[in-house]
C-alpha cells in the first residue's frame, strides 16, 4: 500500500524508518502546509503494517498525491 500526501506542504520531520513496525493511526511525519498560516499536520497509517519504503526526507516539498510511504503488512 502506498501513503500519499492529502495536501501540499513541506516535511517537517519523518518518525518512522524502513523496517519498522507501526500501528494503525500512528503519526508517520509532520508536514507544513502552504496556506497563510502554514497549517501543519499529521500523516498517519491507515492500518499496521511495516514500513517497506520511505520515499521522501526531511525537508522535502511534496505536492497532493506525492507518494510518501510504502507500507506492507507486518510479520
Amino acid at each position: 500500500m502506498i501513503i500519499s500526501a492529502e495536501w501540499p506542504g513541506y516535511i517537517l520531520d519523518v518518525f518512522v524508518s524502513e523496517g519498522q513496525e507501526v500501528d494503525e493511526d500512528e503519526q508517520l511525519m509532520l508536514l507544513e502546509g502552504t496556506d497563510d498560516a502554514r497549517t501543519q499536520f499529521f500523516v498517519h497509517a491507515p492500518e499496521a503494517g511495516k514500513i517497506a519504503r520511505l520515499l521522501v526526507s526531511d525537508g522535502d516539498f511534496v505536492q497532493e498525491d506525492d507518494e510518501l510511504f510504502e507500507l506492507m503488512e507486518g510479520d
